[in-house]
């Protein structure tokens, strides 16, 4: 009876096979297998944080680790990757991506990471009721003012005064694959004219770069004319919770900053596909941008809020209890 139900599964829905029948194998009572896959990152710092809590979970769960690169697995984990960009994937994969707000926070995923998780794709279902919503541990999480690289010694944060009201412009690596891979490339490029369509206006331009991005050649050039004409750049690791108390509106590529200016309820305004825009403003167009700024009843701040603590507190996994109803979630996801 069981092998029939097995059978009538993998008529019905053949992408879903093998989590169905990791179901039935369950229910069996049967042992299940899992393998780390220490791909593009070794499992160090914050990545050795989320490995572990998903070890904890799949053992919860029943399932035993295995080590032998021949052997059967029921489900392989990778790391900061996507699905549709690694041909040898196999179809029983999950993946695994550490991300802000801080350095215990991780995403789990069955399509990708970013822009390209399942989550970017479709928007979430939310809890219309506000009163169940735990604003205070976002404003208790915000005051600590956290990062995803807490754990990092090598990295030391510089306070920062920001005296004036801004619209921050948010650059990222232009390497990042989020941008150049995921996205369509030419971040740089992308930044820098909507920086220099900003400078013709009234208002005050903060332009926050990556902490690690090099500034020298055409980018110091370009760097250069822009505190030239009163642009304020800031390029070493200031905490963005500094600046975010004054910021008006921010603008974002894919950014896991975009992250803290929900935190901070900020009004975002978003060029790329990050996997919350959903609580952001599309920018189509250069020329939209001065409507948007100009006019930001776009901005929904109560849908925000609800986004971002869902987010935060139910979407993302932290430790090994958010982690093992997260991989419920996406075990069940084709039940």
């Amino acid at each position: 009876m069981q092998l029939n139900l097995i059978e009538d599964s993998m008529k019905q829905n053949k992408k879903g096979l093998i989590w169905y029948g990791l179901r039935d194998l369950f229910q069996l009572g049967l042992m299940l297998t899992y393998k780390l896959h220490e791909y593009r990152h070794k499992f160090k710092g914050n990545f050795k944080h989320a490995a572990n809590c998903i070890r904890a979970a799949l053992e919860l769960k029943g399932y035993r680790e295995v080590y032998v690169p021949d052997e059967k697995v029921d489900i392989h984990v990778y790391n900061h990757t996507a699905r549709n960009i690694e041909s040898y994937m196999p179809e029983n994969s999950i993946i695994f991506k550490p991300t802000a707000p801080t350095s215990k926070h991780f995403a789990l995923d069955k399509l990708g990471y970013a822009n390209t998780s399942e989550l970017a794709y479709e928007e979430p279902k939310l809890n219309d009721d506000i009163e169940q919503m735990d604003w205070q541990s976002i404003i208790d999480l915000k005051n600590t003012k956290p990062n995803k690289w807490d754990d990092s010694i090598l990295i030391k944060w510089r306070p920062v005064n920001i005296f004036k009201e801004h619209i921050l412009i948010i650059g990222q690596q232009p390497h990042d694959e989020t941008v150049n891979g995921f996205g369509f490339g030419d971040h740089w490029k992308r930044l820098t004219m909507i920086v220099d369509y900003l400078s013709t206006t009234h208002y005050n331009i903060v332009v926050k770069l990556h902490p690690n991005m090099k500034i020298k050649g055409k980018v110091k050039d370009k760097v250069d004319a822009w505190l030239n004409n009163d642009i304020d750049v800031r390029t070493g690791f200031n905490s963005i919770h500094d600046f975010l108390p004054r910021t008006t509106c921010a603008i974002v590529d894919n950014s896991t900053a975009g992250i803290e200016c929900l935190m901070h309820e900020v009004p975002v305004i978003s060029y790329g596909w990050p996997e919350y825009h959903w609580a952001t403003k599309k920018l189509q167009t250069l020329p939209q941008l001065h409507d948007l700024l100009q006019d930001m009843s776009w901005h929904r701040p109560v849908y925000a809020r609800q986004f971002i603590e869902w987010y935060i507190n139910h979407y993302l996994c932290n430790d090994t209890t958010s982690t093992h109803k997260r991989l419920g979630e996406i075990l069940n996801a084709n039940i």
